[in-house]
């Protein structure tokens, strides 16, 4: 590319030349020209060809940057303007998307096979993809060779959406079609995490290291596994490789403090977290962390300050209640320990009920809206709000006048000061009574 332009260079400077030997002048003009020409369209290729590649390993931001030249040099050539639609779409900008594949549609003068999948893998990641569900379905069941593509896009979709089932069922068929594929084993780790099944989600975690070690969030998040279990000796190893690889990524410094903390490397372990905490001030498992480190050095009141912090992250944790309480015991509080004490029991006995529902949903979907129901109901209690409205959202998609989910709904928004979302759900409550008078019976 340099080369190109550096001919191009002399080119502007001969005009002393040119007047001298116009014939000469011209045919040399010509062929630097020419050479030019040709210069520029390899150099088109190379960036055409990289940015497929990124395309396929998920660069997608650097692809972008390759396609624009490709698009610079030829902006009338549909291929090019279809991966560029793709690229577009991946990166959340789907007017451009659109536009791509509206020029592509005039150039081949209506609508490729290509361009139309296209289309509608947009319209599922952004929100139709029920829509357009059976279609794709259709395609992957024929075998077309862009299924890998179509059911990564819909397994995307699904999650987002939080809709765990089906996000499990495309990234399974999607492992079926492609044993390699490294991102589709790291999604249903991350699925199978949400249905509390962390044995199956560590299984799928570890296929994705093997087929890919540099996968980053994956090893971080098997470290963070392997801490919650209780296992520091094995997730050190992992938590020095990225240390060594991002030594000033304060999410890894506070999950190597916590390592060492379970090591009894306790000073190291308080350097590296104290350190972390000043960049990550909402980070649930390195304030618990901090608190259990000052109550166990007896500094319980700094402890207290700690765990109320990470509580205020995590209302649900039921660890962080559980220690709170003591460190309020330590300081002579005991009320106020005994009712925190009474609080973490409680809350664990409704997170095991809740868990041990979810991996029987996982097991064998019910396909009625009470299971979904008592889910919500339980995961709002414990403060896990934004779960708990997913769950109560699924009751009403399988029955949208199911009494008890509107019930929990309106109960939830009234608590929240959203009386407009409280009455429209409260309206539903009494509408399946007959009557205006308000709800009939209690909680289920």
């Amino acid at each position: 590319m340099l080369h190109c332009l550096g001919r191009l260079r002399w080119v502007l400077r001969f005009p002393r030349t040119a007047a001298r030997h116009p014939r000469t002048a011209a045919a040399v003009t010509l062929a630097i020209l020419a050479g030019i020409g040709v210069g520029f369209h390899r150099y088109a290729l190379h960036q055409w060809r990289a940015a497929e590649s990124a395309v396929r390993d998920g660069r997608v931001d650097e692809a972008r940057g390759k396609l624009d030249f490709c698009l610079f040099i030829w902006p009338q050539n549909a291929e090019v303007r279809l991966l560029a639609a793709r690229v577009a779409r991946l990166t959340g900008d789907y007017a451009a998307a659109e536009a791509h594949l509206n020029e592509c549609m005039k150039l081949q003068h209506g609508a490729s096979e290509a361009t139309q999948l296209e289309f509608l893998l947009m319209r599922a990641q952004t929100g139709e993809e029920d829509v357009v569900a059976p279609a794709l379905r259709e395609l992957v069941l024929a075998g077309h060779p862009e299924s890998p593509l179509i059911l990564e896009t819909m397994a995307r979709a699904y999650m987002h959406e939080l809709r765990y089932g089906p996000a499990y069922e495309c990234l399974s068929i999607w492992i079926e079609r492609v044993p390699g594929a490294a991102k589709a084993y790291h999604w249903r780790g991350w699925v199978v995490e949400r249905l509390n099944n962390a044995k199956e989600a560590t299984k799928d975690y570890r296929r994705a290291l093997d087929i890919d070690p540099d996968l980053t969030a994956v090893r971080l998040r098997l470290a963070e596994m392997m801490l919650a279990d209780n296992q520091p000796a094995d997730a050190r190893p992992h938590l020095e490789r990225l240390r060594t690889q991002f030594p000033d990524r304060a999410d890894i410094q506070a999950r190597l403090g916590q390592c060492l903390l379970g090591q009894n490397e306790r000073e190291e372990a308080r350097r590296l977290m104290t350190a972390a905490v000043e960049k990550l001030p909402d980070d649930p498992a390195l304030l618990l962390t901090l608190g259990k480190l000052d109550l166990q050095d007896g500094r319980a009141a700094e402890a207290e300050s700690w765990l109320r912090r990470a509580l205020t992250v995590d209302p649900a944790d039921t660890e962080a209640q559980y220690t709170l309480a003591s460190s309020l015991q330590f300081q002579g509080r005991q009320d106020e320990a005994a009712a925190m004490f009474r609080r973490s029991e409680q809350n664990k006995v409704l997170l095991e009920r809740a868990n041990q529902l979810l991996r029987d949903e996982a097991d064998h979907p019910s396909t009625g809206p009470d299971v979904p129901t008592r889910i919500g109901e339980i995961l709002i209690r414990v403060g896990q709000e934004r779960l708990g409205l997913y769950w109560l959202d699924q009751a009403l998609i399988r029955d949208p006048r199911h009494e008890p989910a509107h019930r929990a709904l309106a109960e939830y928004y009234e608590g929240k000061g959203e009386q407009e979302k409280a009455e429209k759900h409260r309206r539903q409550t009494t509408a399946s009574t007959g009557s205006g008078a308000g709800p009939a019976g209690g909680r289920p």
